[in-house]
């Protein structure tokens, strides 16, 4: 079968595209004039639609950041927040991961990933990364509200 309706596509600007996506470690943005004040505009669009409880908003708004800019940490713990929210566990635990590999030290990415785990039923794996949060939470910047919720969760799940 053959398809004629389809658009022209201009090999070598594909290839240079990618090119500069790998190497040069550019954004969608980047590549499409996408301005720093529209990106923060969408983030600040995006955690207005989460703190309304409009999950479907913050997650157009969420997958609209981490598409455009996938280096922005704060994008990621948004999009794995927001599918946290929605009861899509296994993809919020892709995201908490990304959301990690830009910081592991951060206690409440993985309390986080703790409480997703606990959802899935999957009780070993929530314990080891209670644990590591109440670790991670002794690490500058402290964060010991961290620690009392995620000893709290551990507490009730240990007893």
């Amino acid at each position: 079968m053959t398809n004629t309706n389809f658009l022209p596509v201009d090999i070598n600007q594909v290839a240079e595209s990618i090119q500069d996506v790998v190497s040069g470690h550019k954004t969608l943005a980047q590549l499409n004039g996408v301005k720093q004040s529209e990106l923060e505009q969408a983030y600040q669009s995006a955690l207005e639609r989460y703190q309304e409880q409009d999950m479907s908003g913050a997650l157009t708004h969420f997958t609209y950041l981490v598409m455009n800019n996938p280096w922005r940490r704060e994008y990621m713990f948004g999009m794995a927040s927001t599918l946290h929210a929605l009861d899509q566990f296994e993809h919020a635990l892709t995201f908490y991961g990304y959301a990690t590999l830009m910081n592991a030290c951060d206690a409440g990415v993985t309390f986080r990933i703790g409480q997703c785990y606990l959802s899935l039923k999957k009780q070993l794996e929530a314990i080891d990364a209670l644990q590591t949060s109440i670790e991670q939470s002794y690490i500058p910047p402290e964060q010991p509200e961290i620690r009392a919720i995620a000893q709290s969760l551990l507490d009730d799940i240990t007893d």
